[in-house]
């Protein structure tokens, strides 16, 4: 065995594939796909190790030997890549022919093993020992040929068909193109197979290179784009080509090999950092506009801590990222407390035509992978074209997602790479952290909203005791006086005694509605039991007209109520259905002197409640309460219904009133929810 200069690039291809073949199978034992990269892989090892050894040999006997070995990797070649073409673009009715392509090969091979008849030895080049073959050569040629051309007739229609439905898909057929272009300046080698070559063959180095750029974006999910690669590819080949190329001619020409071999080595020597200068400075270029909006979300990112609103931060993040990534839309999911699935916060969408899901469930294919990944996933790749996702990138509070963001696809079927992939990771842990700032803020503020309303509920409730011991002294006061008057009856005028009597009568009617009012108050503000019982709906109205009705009169609103004249009996906690009403009846109220205060009353204008309540079957009552308020608007008719969510400001409401109702309704399983039109109203 002697050192060959021209030997070493085919063992540094052998090298690298030999070592990327086992990384490809070991990365998924059970996808199709990875099996037949990876043989085709060892193919290539076999096809560029003969020919290191048959270039590192001065015998033509052994040359001989490995000019067979060397097909035992070449002639598969096709059949592999015509089997990735069925697998990757999912034909099924061609098994049979893919079995075929294997039974001609294996018999070629057969040929090439035992006979002379296709490979006859070796012609001897000024490189060294190389493959010669005879006529019957050109029927491997032909079989090669047909397969390849078969290949690219099936891309080209997948290219086609993909190019307006799926984007990413689309990029990954582009890529074919580019490996195939690149790959047919690997006929040159067979020159030298048949004689009619003069210089050495370089042909298998665009082969290879080829398959690198078909197969990384299938093995390392499509993270490159397609420009990029064909950069990287070029620039590879540029300066291999002078490492490699420059000592060979100059000591084809010179004769002086000891020193072309040393000029090999130490150009080879600086040939990667050469690679990666070359590299960084084309895709700087290539990328300036995405360079641009990363920085411009990482600009985003800092900025968003400071919100501590959750509705507007989430929406801040989705309008942010479709504004500086261009993409047509996004979406933002968050968990759920109360339920094991992740529901849709905020989406956004330039052309509004997306029809996302509202939520998704825990054993989603999607949030099962977002959960495996940790980190965001191209869509595409990972079989969610049906949602048409793009990217999806999960944001964790320790190991629990607490949720993700959905992008759409980048414009100009642009795909995402991995540079897209890192910065989205970076961002996810802001989002993140942002997210649980807003969550931890709302959490506190709820707490100090409960403490306000349980405080003024004991101050209610103090209130009506100071409120009710003189009353009480004076419903006795008043029987006194009017024994005094019984006592007097003789004395004062029959006239008077009568006024006298009425007065007393209406003071003494008074006092004991004060009465009725503060039981109502008490049992109001006292902390709900919890049972549920038997009672008349008509027991539960005059506990809140003895509550509400006083509020009423002082703000000039006519109360109307609409029920059956016979008794609507329900299982209910009565302390909690006047709650409800309470609530009701206050936010109609206010409602209805804010359109009064701006001045936007008419003439025509009313101050109405109104109260309709009716079966609808013997186990459900609906109750309407409608007012003559300004309404409410038609994006808020759901979210008025959340946890401090108000249209007051903050010293008329706490925007808990209408979110403590759903929760009672909920619990007596009844459903509660709004309407509005120009007037609006509640039911």
């Amino acid at each position: 065995m002697i050192f060959n200069p021209y030997s070493i690039p085919h063992l540094i291809v052998a090298i690298f594939y030999v070592i990327s073949g086992i990384y490809i199978y070991l990365k998924n034992r059970h996808s199709m796909i990875n099996i037949i990269l990876a043989l085709e892989w060892f193919c290539v090892f076999i096809w560029n190790i003969g020919y290191f050894f048959m270039y590192s040999t001065k015998n033509e006997n052994i040359a001989a030997i490995y000019a067979k070995f060397i097909y035992i990797g070449i002639v598969f070649i096709p059949s592999l890549f015509y089997h990735f073409t069925v697998v990757i673009l999912k034909i099924n009715n061609e098994k049979n022919i893919v079995k075929l392509n294997y039974f001609i090969s294996s018999v070629i091979l057969f040929f090439i093993l035992t006979t002379n008849r296709i490979v006859s030895g070796v012609w001897t080049y000024f490189f060294g020992f190389h493959t010669k073959v005879t006529s019957l050569h050109y029927f491997y040629l032909a079989f090669f040929f047909v397969l390849f051309i078969r290949c690219f007739i099936k891309f080209y229609k997948a290219y086609k068909n993909k190019r307006d439905k799926s984007p990413g898909e689309y990029n990954q057929i582009r890529y074919i193109f580019v490996g195939f272009f690149i790959a047919s300046f690997g006929i040159f080698d067979f020159l030298a197979h048949h004689g009619i070559l003069e210089f050495f063959p370089v042909g298998f180095l665009f082969v290879a290179v080829a398959f690198m750029i078909i197969h990384y974006v299938i093995i390392r999910h499509r993270l490159l784009d397609v420009n990029v690669a064909l950069t990287r590819a070029g620039i590879f080949i540029f300066v291999y080509l002078f490492i490699l190329g420059v000592p060979f001619v100059f000591g084809y020409k010179y004769r002086l090999w000891q020193l072309a071999t040393w000029v090999t080595v130490i150009l080879a020597t600086s040939g990667p950092f050469i690679y990666l200068f070359l590299q960084r400075r084309a895709e700087k270029i290539l990328r300036k506009e995405q360079l641009i909006y990363q920085q411009a979300l990482r600009n985003t990112s800092s900025t968003i801590m400071l919100n501590k609103d959750l509705n507007k931060l989430l929406e801040t993040i989705v309008l942010n990222v479709v504004d500086i990534v261009k993409v047509n839309w996004a979406a933002i999911y968050l968990k759920s407390e109360k339920e094991d699935k992740y529901l849709q916060q905020y989406h956004h969408s330039k052309t509004g035509e997306e029809s996302l899901p509202k939520e998704f469930t825990l054993d989603s294919e999607l949030v099962k992978r977002l959960y495996s990944s940790k980190l965001p996933l191209i869509g595409e790749e990972n079989h969610f074209q049906e949602l048409k996702i793009g990217l999806a990138v999960p944001s964790f509070q320790d190991s629990n997602l607490i949720g993700f963001l959905l992008l759409g696809d980048k414009p100009k079927g642009k795909i995402y790479d991995q540079s897209d992939v890192n910065e989205f990771t970076l961002l996810s842990n802001q989002f993140a952290l942002a997210i649980e700032n807003c969550q931890f803020y709302s959490q506190e503020r709820q707490r100090q909203q409960y403490m306000r309303v349980n405080s003024l509920d004991r101050q209610m409730a103090g209130l009506a005791h100071e409120i009710d011991n003189p009353n009480s002294a004076l419903l006795g006061s008043l029987g006194s006086l009017e024994l005094v008057l019984d006592d007097l009856k003789e004395v004062i005028p029959a006239d008077k005694m009568e006024y006298l009597k009425k007065k007393l009568d209406r003071a003494r009617f008074n006092s004991k509605r004060i009465s009725k009012m503060i039981t109502s108050v008490r049992e109001f503000s006292r902390a709900s039991t919890g049972e549920v019982i038997p009672l008349k709906f008509e027991w539960i109205m005059e506990g809140l007209l003895n509550i509400i009705e006083p509020q009423f009169k002082y703000n000039g609103v006519n109360f109307i109520q609409e029920v059956p004249s016979e008794s609507i009996w329900l299982r209910a906690n009565k302390v909690e259905i006047e709650q409800v009403l309470v609530n009701l009846g206050t936010n109609s109220t206010q409602a209805i002197n804010e359109i009064w205060l701006k001045g936007h009353n008419t003439p025509e204008s009313k101050k109405e409640i109104t109260l309709k309540a009716y079966p609808i079957n013997p186990n459900t009552l609906r109750i309407d309460f409608t007012d003559t308020g300004g309404g409410i608007k038609k994006e808020l008719l759901e979210d008025i219904f959340l946890d401090f969510v108000t249209t007051k400001g903050s010293a008329e409401g706490t925007g808990l009133g209408l979110s403590i109702s759903r929760k009672i309704i909920q619990k007596h399983n009844g459903k509660i929810w709004a309407e509005s039109e120009v007037m609006g109203s509640f039911n």
